[in-house]
């Protein structure tokens, strides 16, 4: 393209020379024919922005991450004239378009288009756009390129991906045992109570409630409970997608494989997170974990929520501490999550600290007995630092 306009400026200042010394309608054909040329090749390109769409679209907007998903788009020259050279960049950052090269450079006769059937991978739990980004454009005599943001680009929404965790490195899983036998869940005390957001519905006392006109359950002997706790930070660390986006989706994605690790094994997980309050999902079994998952994909991650507020939270409710292991998912670690981690040793509780973040990432964590610290790598497969 250099070399073209070299070139043609070339043929230009010759042409002007032949005007200043010869004259002649050929010394002025050609200066006319040399001048023009740019301003006809940019003309052309004008029209070509404007007679060249894209028709792109997944199967469905709601995507998972890391599965493929089958992606279909159109490139059409709707123009009575052929474009020589259109080439089209894909966003590539946060998802992939299987089998196709961003350096194709495709020619199309008039009214004609190009039509390709075929899968999209999306890497990481967000909102963002997907598809082509950008199309570069050149002219018939290669002099000049534009460059411009596709109108047409495609936001998608993409849930949290679902690991299947074959075992907790962490951990015995003879540590997430229950403590004693007497404060099973499946052992019931002859009184009730009013039910609270979380409990098991196979507690309710149907009769109790007919009677008294409100959902009353079985109180359990010793009202504890005793299960796995999940903390989740849901902190922004930035306001720069680049950054968040691959922290979020890996917390997500650890808590989620957590919890469905434990649901199969019919072990009771309660989840908290900051959700403008301190949030509580109660999973007691696999029957409980696609609604679960549902109400996870959804989770906000917020710049205002810190994750010193949810180890204050979690930290005023008793039933934490009746958990018989809590694991912490969190970004940063801070002198409030040692205080609650400390608490929480001290009464027993196992505690496994997830932070995700690279090893590389400067970070002083103390030695706390009792309580295992972890950190996962925001590319890393959880199935292998778990």
């Amino acid at each position: 393209m250099k070399r073209n306009r070299v070139v043609l400026a070339i043929l230009w200042i010759l042409s002007l020379v032949g005007i200043s010394f010869f004259g002649g309608p050929v010394s002025y054909g050609f200066f006319a024919l040399f001048t023009f040329i740019p301003v006809i090749s940019l003309i052309y390109l004008i029209l070509v922005y404007f007679f060249f769409h894209i028709y792109q679209e997944p199967d469905k907007k709601h995507l998972t991450a890391n599965h493929i998903t089958p992606f279909h788009f159109i490139l059409a020259n709707e123009f009575h004239f052929g474009f020589v050279s259109v080439r089209v960049r894909f966003y590539s950052s946060f998802s992939t378009i299987i089998g196709l090269d961003d350096g194709v450079e495709y020619e199309f006769l008039p009214h004609t288009d190009i039509r390709m059937q075929t899968g999209l991978n999306c890497k990481y739990r967000g909102e963002y756009e997907i598809g082509i980004k950008t199309v570069e454009l050149v002219d018939f005599f290669r002099l000049f390129r534009i460059s411009y943001h596709n109108k047409e680009a495609r936001r998608v929404v993409v849930k949290p991906d679902i690991v299947e965790l074959t075992e907790i490195r962490s951990i015995s899983l003879s540590q997430t045992s229950a403590r004693d036998s007497r404060i099973n869940r499946t052992e019931r005390d002859v009184t009730v109570r009013k039910y609270e957001f979380g409990d098991d519905p196979r507690l309710v006392n149907w009769k109790a409630t007919a009677r008294s006109g409100e959902l009353l359950v079985h109180k359990r002997i010793g009202e504890e409970r005793v299960g796995i706790g999940i903390l989740l930070g849901t902190h922004r660390i930035s306001g720069d997608n680049m950054e968040y986006i691959p922290v979020e989706n890996k917390m997500l994605e650890t808590a989620i494989a957590l919890t469905l690790f434990f649901a199969k094994k019919n072990t009771p997980v309660y989840s908290y997170h900051i959700s403008g309050r301190l949030s509580e999902i109660s999973v007691f079994g696999i029957d409980y974990f696609n609604a679960y998952y549902e109400q996870m994909s959804a989770v906000a991650f917020r710049e205002d929520v810190t994750e010193e507020m949810l180890m204050g939270e979690a930290g005023s409710r008793p039933e934490i501490f009746r958990c018989k292991t809590v694991f912490m998912v969190l970004r940063d670690w801070s002198e409030e999550i040692y205080n609650l981690a400390k608490r929480l040793h001290e009464n027993g509780v196992l505690t496994v600290v997830y932070l995700v973040r690279d090893v590389s990432e400067g970070m002083t964590v103390p030695v706390i007995p009792g309580v295992i610290i972890r950190c996962i790598p925001k590319n890393a497969d959880i199935r292998e630092v778990i």
